[in-house]
Protein backbone atom coordinates (compact mmCIF):
# COMPACT_ATOMS: atom_id res chain seq x y z
CA UNK A 1 0.00 0.00 0.00
CA UNK A 2 1.25 3.69 -0.74
CA UNK A 3 0.69 5.01 2.57
CA UNK A 4 0.32 8.96 1.17
CA UNK A 5 -1.06 11.33 4.02
CA UNK A 6 -1.98 14.52 3.84
CA UNK A 7 -2.16 17.02 6.83
CA UNK A 8 -4.13 20.35 7.08
CA UNK A 9 -3.96 22.53 10.48
CA UNK A 10 -6.96 24.98 10.78
CA UNK A 11 -6.27 27.23 14.04
CA UNK A 12 -9.31 29.82 15.03
CA UNK A 13 -7.32 32.02 17.64
CA UNK A 14 -10.54 33.42 18.36
CA UNK A 15 -12.54 30.39 19.75
CA UNK A 16 -9.28 29.33 21.06
CA UNK A 17 -9.05 25.49 18.75
CA UNK A 18 -7.36 24.23 15.82
CA UNK A 19 -8.35 21.45 13.31
CA UNK A 20 -5.98 18.79 12.45
CA UNK A 21 -6.99 16.92 9.39
CA UNK A 22 -5.24 14.06 7.69
CA UNK A 23 -6.45 12.76 4.60
CA UNK A 24 -5.13 9.96 2.58
CA UNK A 25 -4.28 6.65 4.17
CA UNK A 26 -3.11 6.36 7.88
CA UNK A 27 -0.18 3.33 8.79
CA UNK A 28 2.09 2.50 11.30
CA UNK A 29 5.01 3.92 8.93
CA UNK A 30 3.10 7.33 8.91
CA UNK A 31 1.43 7.95 12.56
CA UNK A 32 4.37 9.57 13.83
CA UNK A 33 4.00 12.68 11.32
CA UNK A 34 0.40 13.25 11.94
CA UNK A 35 1.22 12.72 16.41
CA UNK A 36 3.95 15.51 15.66
CA UNK A 37 1.65 17.81 13.67
CA UNK A 38 -1.18 17.25 16.11
CA UNK A 39 1.44 18.49 19.11
CA UNK A 40 2.75 20.85 17.48
CA UNK A 41 -0.87 22.57 17.02
CA UNK A 42 -0.85 21.91 20.52
CA UNK A 43 1.66 24.10 20.97
CA UNK A 44 0.53 27.45 19.53
CA UNK A 45 -1.28 28.64 22.56
CA UNK A 46 -2.20 27.75 25.86
CA UNK A 47 -5.36 26.54 26.44
CA UNK A 48 -5.84 26.04 22.48
CA UNK A 49 -8.38 23.22 21.98
CA UNK A 50 -6.81 20.65 19.02
CA UNK A 51 -9.27 18.49 17.49
CA UNK A 52 -7.82 15.71 14.99
CA UNK A 53 -10.27 14.15 13.41
CA UNK A 54 -10.10 11.11 10.81
CA UNK A 55 -13.16 10.93 9.33
CA UNK A 56 -11.31 12.08 5.98
CA UNK A 57 -8.88 8.95 5.63
CA UNK A 58 -9.67 6.62 3.04
CA UNK A 59 -7.50 4.09 4.82
CA UNK A 60 -6.50 3.40 8.16
CA UNK A 61 -4.38 0.81 9.81
CA UNK A 62 -6.24 0.21 13.32
CA UNK A 63 -2.38 -0.12 14.75
CA UNK A 64 -2.03 3.48 13.66
CA UNK A 65 -5.24 4.26 15.89
CA UNK A 66 -3.96 2.69 19.01
CA UNK A 67 -0.15 4.32 18.50
CA UNK A 68 -2.34 7.80 18.50
CA UNK A 69 -4.04 6.45 21.69
CA UNK A 70 -1.03 5.49 23.84
CA UNK A 71 0.83 8.36 22.21
CA UNK A 72 0.27 10.95 25.39
CA UNK A 73 -0.98 12.94 23.03
CA UNK A 74 -3.24 15.08 25.09
CA UNK A 75 -5.38 17.07 22.48
CA UNK A 76 -8.84 17.97 23.23
CA UNK A 77 -10.48 15.18 20.99
CA UNK A 78 -10.17 12.14 18.61
CA UNK A 79 -12.89 12.21 15.96
CA UNK A 80 -13.90 9.35 13.88
CA UNK A 81 -11.29 7.17 15.45
CA UNK A 82 -14.25 4.50 15.73
CA UNK A 83 -14.98 4.35 11.94
CA UNK A 84 -10.95 4.79 10.97
CA UNK A 85 -10.47 1.95 12.97
CA UNK A 86 -12.38 -0.28 10.98
CA UNK A 87 -10.97 0.75 7.65
CA UNK A 88 -8.53 -1.97 7.26
CA UNK A 89 -4.90 -0.69 5.14
CA UNK A 90 -3.68 -3.53 3.23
Amino acid sequence: MTSKLGITVAVDLSSESALVSPVGQLTVRNVASLIAVARRADSFGSGLHTVVDLGKLTAADPDAIAMIRDSGWRGSRLLGAGTAGRKHAA
